[in-house]
């Protein structure tokens, strides 16, 4: 019986990513120019190592120089950010810096911070980045073109974690890129599931319509999904996710799996929270399975081992299937080289510590930057 119900939802999971596989296209891109005003904002907390890399980045995009700013909030630092920063703002004059000293009560940290760049902002779009990015030239530009739809509010851009090119950054980086391609595959069935703050866009109109974090402003995480579920919930305003090579963002990875466990642990804290806020139906219902989904591999795994039975392979071998079918598909539209070895371990690895940081964070007191 446990068997045949671990067979159900496996086959369940593959049918539900061949539905969502079905809307991956090529978007024919648009050749008209477009220089909105913009405002790109990064919130930086203990990142002197980073700010040469992400102030060189930003200052070589292929786009006027008139038409955009840079924002940079030094977020209590406890290094030489600040002192760092100011060194680039005396030399170029489209950087500014705001020195958070403080960050008022019933406010996470970061969402303080950024909503100080925004209210300090003129741009009439809000780009957002993170310290530790690495963004190519041409990432400004194609980011914005999707606001030539005036019906657009919310762009989310493709990121991905691991700029070293090694074994450990290699498997980083697939394993962050397999959640963006389930993310991009559900948006393009008009289920917004999440983003990631490395690389957002919106309308600085539209984060005032919705009353910016006002609801979530509490909550240390959730700059990026979470804003993104109130302009879901709370306006007209379309969402696109872009699949584009010449958008990518990459950001650094954690240096061992301590960290990695920490930054994860983070990620994963929000999960109670989205059924208590108003957050899209989609979520309520997709991240459930998806956890039960992993469990029931987790069950099979341990069964192959403990029986040694072929049967027990099928749940695992549809998943793997499933997975593999959406990882390839939006991998070869960011245009990034797929490495099966680094799969066939995230496959036996995965389920396990998704299920064991959906069952813990919440228990968990999370240590944040």
């Amino acid at each position: 019986m446990i068997l045949l119900i671990i067979f159900i939802i496996s086959f369940l999971y593959l049918f539900y990513i061949i539905w969502l596989t079905e809307s991956f296209q090529e978007i024919e891109k648009n050749n008209d120019v477009f220089y909105p005003s913009v405002s790109i904002i990064i919130s930086a907390k203990n990142e002197e190592l980073n700010i040469d890399n992400l102030i060189s980045k930003l200052m070589i995009q292929n786009y006027p120089v008139d038409k955009f700013e840079i924002i940079i909030a030094n977020d209590k630092s406890e290094d030489n950010t600040l002192e760092k920063i100011k060194k680039y703002a005396n030399k170029i004059r489209n950087l500014s810096i705001i020195d958070i000293k403080n960050t008022p009560k019933k406010w996470g940290a970061k969402k303080w911070a950024i909503n100080q760049c925004i209210d300090k902002s003129s741009g009439e779009i809000i780009l957002q980045t993170d310290a530790d990015c690495s963004h190519k030239s041409t990432w400004l530009f194609e980011m914005v073109q999707p606001f030539q739809d005036h019906n657009i509010g919310f762009v989310c851009g493709p990121s991905y974690i691991g700029k070293k090119n090694n074994f450990w950054d290699d498997t980083i980086k697939l394993e962050s890129i397999a959640q963006e391609s389930f993310t991009y595959a559900n948006s393009k069935r008009n289920l917004f599931i999440s983003c990631t703050a490395r690389n957002i866009a919106f309308r600085k109109s539209l984060f005032s319509d919705i009353n910016g974090y006002e609801g979530i402003n509490h909550i240390e995480s959730g700059d990026d999904d979470l804003l993104l579920h109130k302009v879901v919930k709370n306006s007209k305003a379309e969402v696109f996710f872009l699949a584009n090579q010449e958008a990518l963002v990459s950001s650094n990875s954690p240096n061992s799996i301590k960290e990695f466990y920490m930054q994860r642990l983070r990620y994963a804290s929000k999960g109670l929270l989205y059924f208590k806020l108003q957050t899209p139906k989609e979520v309520k219902v997709v991240l459930p399975f998806l956890m039960v989904s992993n469990l029931a591999i987790i069950f099979s795994i341990i069964n192959i081992i403990a029986t040694q039975s072929v049967i027990w392979l099928l749940p695992l071998i549809l998943k793997s299937i499933a997975d593999f079918l959406i990882i390839t598909k939006y991998m070869n539209l960011i245009n990034i080289k797929f490495n099966v070895l680094n799969f066939m371990i995230l496959t036996i690895l995965h389920p396990f510590y998704i299920v064991l940081l959906g069952t813990i964070s919440p228990l968990t007191k999370v240590q944040w930057k």
